[in-house]
Formats: structure tokens, C-alpha cells, sequence
């Protein structure tokens, strides 16, 4: 039996602190995280599937692609292409790389802890804690971890051109501030709490207040709270150093320009992006990560039921956002929750099952290219629905195989970039 990581203190959570994480989203289209599906109804992985929807992702332009899948019968890993495209190195489930925005769940993580310790509110202004940042006193703390805040993502400008855009701030060293005023330099996109507008200065803001709670800076934080506890050996909030350490996969953007050389985007600071996207793991790490979350083994019940409290993204109804947590509905009924993540040259997909029991993290190392993160995201299907009726794709389809009735929907733009 897991023992849980949870302090007897952040157990037991007071009435009003379960009343304030509940409290605050729209009854007409919020939806409570469903009880978990027994194990007699999980299938097994189709790690067929799985290897298709890496190929596919592959046919896309990523030179290699990886999963690893954990289930209550074990680990299994498949890797194709390669990690490194000058030397030659094989695909490595071993190996670090960038998880871009999967590093929004461990902001939100941190921050929802500091909630359960009385450090603030879900549902106060940020100008309580950040005296005067933001020009609305109605944008709430919970309203960054929605994205229903209304600040506007100065990602959309700073990489309008791709390349371009990512050589400018590839050794570029931003303070908070200088990305806060990125932002508000551009007109807020929803009143507060009206609308999801995903906006990587939502979680800019939440590193802020972070560091200003705590006294510390980011890193600290997710290495005490998340790192540590759950001994994630791979991972690290990395920033500025431009290096990824140790076995790595090496990430390429795709320019703009069709027919472009692929560029080499391994090295750069992610200073554009910090608590929003500036985290480096592994396979194993992530589905350590999500699997403990779901578990609860890093926020209470009551904590974790908000967090999991999702309302809609899109028209599919299948695709939702909690608190910094993003919850999809598969086709076979099974619902995960986790993140997706792209910074330049890396796509990433790490989610699991409500109890926890099953976990799925996924890669290619690439970006720029939407049709290539849309076929990573595959994986997810293949892994926590099984095997499906239809024919499993070969390596030179262009996206997983699905009945007409569940066309795979395109992947959810992290970034700004060419589809």
C-alpha cells in the first residue's frame, strides 16, 4: 500500500477551506471528476497502437518518438527513430527532455499545497498577494489556474515568425515582470472569469506568486513539494542554464517555410516561459508524477477534488481544464488527466487515470508542426482504450488510425505555430 506524502496537517482540511476550493466554477458547465472504473473494466494497452501513433507522429517530420505505459501488469516502453538526429542515437526511454507545459501541473501542484497551508485564496485577487500587478482587481488566483483570467499569451507575438521568434529568446534572460508587462501590453482577450483563453502569462503570474508566498524561488519549491518526495530522479525546473544534463533527446523545430531544415532548439534558457514551461523530465518521472497526483499522494481529497473539477475548452466535449490540469475523454468512455506540453523541438503527453493506477507519458521531439502532435496524441487512445476494432496505421500514415466517428481532433496549441 502507498503511504501517502501528505502531512496530518494537510489532511485535514478545514470546512471553509473545502468550500473555497469548491466553490467559484459555473454549475452549467463544470463537470466533477467521475469515479475511477473498476479494474475489471481496464483493458490493456495496445501497445500496437501505441507504436502506430508514434510512426505516424514520425511520418509527421518528428525524427523520433517514445511512450511509456504503466498499469496495475507493469512498464511498457516503446521507442522508434531517433534522439539524435547528427549522431544517430536511437530513441531513448531513458533519456530527459523538455515537457513545456506538463510544467503547468506542477505549478499548479505547488500552488494549491500553499492554499492548503492558509497561505492564500483560490478565489481573492492576485493584487491581494502582488500588490498592483494586474489592472483588474477582479482577476482571482483561481482564474490563472482556469485560464479565465483574460491575460493575454505574449507568446502569440514573440513567436509569430517561428524561428525567428525562438533565436531571439533562445540565450534571452526574462524577469517575471518583463513577461507580465508582455502581456499587459496587449488587450486582455475575456473579461475575468467569462471565457478559457489558455495564456502562458497565467502561469507566469503563478510563479510569482509562488516565490512571493514561499521567499523562494520556483525551483525550490517543485524540488521540496514534488521532486524530493516522490524521489523523481530526472526531473529538474531548469532555468536559465541552456544544458539538459545527462542522456538527453535532442528537440527540432520546424520552420515556418515548407521544406525548411529542421532546427536544433535543444539549448536555450525556456526564460520566455519559466513556471509555465521550464521543467525537464523523463518517461518514468512523468508517469511517477501523474500517478501520484491522482492518488493523492500530493494534495488532500478536498484539493484534489477541485483540481479535477473541470468546465469544456473546446465545442468536443472532450476536452476539459481544472486547476492547471487538463482532463480528456477518451473514446471508450475512460477519462485522464495530466497535461500537454510543447516548447521548441518537443511535444509531450503525460496523463493518467483518476485512481491512478494507469499512466501514459509520450513524446516527439519536435514542434511547429500540428499534424505531428495530433498523431502523438494517439497514444493516449491506444494505451487506455486497447485495442479497437479498426486496423492499426503503418509507419507511413500521417495520423492513428479511427473509425470516421472518432477522427482524432487536433492536438491543443501549447504555443502558437504552423498547422
Amino acid at each position: 500500500m502507498t503511504v501517502p506524502l501528505l502531512s496530518h496537517r494537510r489532511l485535514t482540511v478545514s470546512t471553509a477551506l473545502i468550500a473555497a476550493l469548491a466553490g467559484g466554477l459555473a454549475p452549467a458547465t463544470s463537470a466533477s471528476a467521475a469515479p475511477a472504473a473498476t479494474q475489471a473494466q481496464a483493458p490493456a494497452p495496445d501497445m500496437v497502437g501505441v507504436v502506430a501513433a508514434l510512426e505516424a507522429a514520425m511520418a509527421n517530420g518528428a525524427p523520433g518518438a517514445m511512450a511509456r505505459y504503466s498499469g496495475p501488469d507493469g512498464v511498457k516502453e516503446r521507442a522508434v527513430g531517433v534522439r539524435d538526429r547528427e549522431s544517430g542515437a536511437a530513441m531513448d526511454t531513458r533519456a530527459r527532455f523538455r515537457i513545456g507545459s506538463v510544467s503547468k501541473t506542477f505549478s499548479g501542484v505547488v500552488l494549491l499545497q500553499l492554499v492548503e497551508e492558509g497561505r492564500l485564496k483560490l478565489d481573492a485577487p492576485v493584487n491581494t498577494y502582488l500588490e498592483g500587478l494586474l489592472p483588474d482587481d477582479r482577476i482571482t488566483v483561481r482564474h490563472l489556474l482556469t485560464h479565465r483570467s483574460g491575460l493575454a499569451d505574449y507568446t502569440n507575438a514573440m513567436f509569430n515568425q517561428t524561428v525567428p521568434g525562438f533565436e531571439a529568446v533562445r540565450n534571452r534572460v526574462f524577469s517575471y515582470q518583463e513577461l507580465v508587462d508582455l502581456s499587459l501590453a496587449e488587450p486582455r482577450t475575456t473579461e475575468p472569469g467569462a471565457a478559457y483563453k489558455y495564456s502562458n502569462a497565467n502561469f507566469v503570474v503563478v510563479g510569482m506568486l509562488i516565490e512571493k508566498l514561499t521567499g523562494r524561488p520556483v525551483a525550490d519549491a517543485y524540488q521540496r513539494r514534488i521532486i524530493k518526495p516522490l524521489g523523481l530522479r530526472k526531473t529538474a525546473y531548469v532555468h536559465p542554464d541552456t544544458r539538459i544534463k545527462g542522456t538527453h533527446v535532442r528537440g527540432y523545430l520546424h520552420p515556418d517555410e515548407a521544406g525548411a531544415p529542421l532546427v536544433d532548439s535543444t539549448e536555450q534558457t525556456v526564460s520566455w516561459a519559466q513556471s509555465a514551461g521550464a521543467v525537464i523530465s523523463s518517461p518514468a518521472d512523468l508517469n511517477t508524477f501523474t500517478s501520484a497526483l491522482m492518488r493523492g499522494r500530493l494534495l488532500s481529497p478536498a484539493t484534489l477534488e477541485a483540481m479535477t473539477t473541470v468546465t469544456p475548452t473546446d465545442a468536443t466535449n472532450t476536452r476539459f481544464y481544472g486547476l492547471g490540469l487538463r482532463r480528456y475523454d477518451l473514446t471508450c468512455g475512460t477519462q485522464v488527466y495530466g497535461h500537454t506540453g510543447t516548447v521548441q523541438g518537443f511535444y509531450t503527453y503525460a496523463f493518467s487515470t483518476r485512481d491512478g493506477r494507469r499512466s501514459l507519458s509520450a513524446l516527439a521531439n519536435t514542434s511547429n508542426h500540428g499534424a505531428a502532435n495530433t498523431a502523438l496524441g494517439g497514444t493516449l487512445e491506444a494505451a487506455f482504450c486497447g485495442k479497437q476494432p479498426t486496423p492499426a496505421s503503418t509507419a507511413r500514415s500521417t495520423a492513428p488510425s479511427a473509425s470516421p466517428d472518432h477522427a482524432p481532433q487536433p492536438a491543443e496549441r501549447d504555443l502558437p505555430e504552423r498547422y
